[in-house]
């Protein structure tokens, strides 16, 4: 049992270090060639739909990373259990409502 959690904790530690090493590896390559991405980014029709691309692609790959790191970390989200409602009660009969009655007295 102890052994599976090391390799689990392991297999997790080379893909957080992998997805760190391509989040680094984008950010590094966009930053030095930021000239060039400009010139395709901006050319319009079809290029218009690169930077929503490399918007998915950063988002992908950082947040990855980012789930892994705090994985490793031990935080996780909390599992919200769903509310268990008592069994419905038949609703008591309605009443009408009064309704008010306008009398001319001459």
């Amino acid at each position: 049992m102890g052994q599976i959690r090391v390799a689990k904790k392991k297999k997790l530690v080379v893909k957080t270090i992998a997805f760190g090493a391509l989040s680094l590896a984008m950010y590094g390559v966009f930053f030095m060639n930021s000239a060039l991405l400009m010139t395709y980014f901006t050319k319009g029709l079809y290029y218009a739909a690169l930077p929503i691309l490399t918007v998915f692609a950063f988002s992908f790959v950082h947040g990855s990373f980012a789930s892994n790191v705090w994985t490793l970390l031990g935080i996780e989200a909390s599992q919200k259990r769903p509310e268990v409602r008592p069994t419905a009660q038949p609703r008591p009969a309605t009443r009408q409502r009064p309704r008010p009655r306008a009398h001319l007295s001459t």
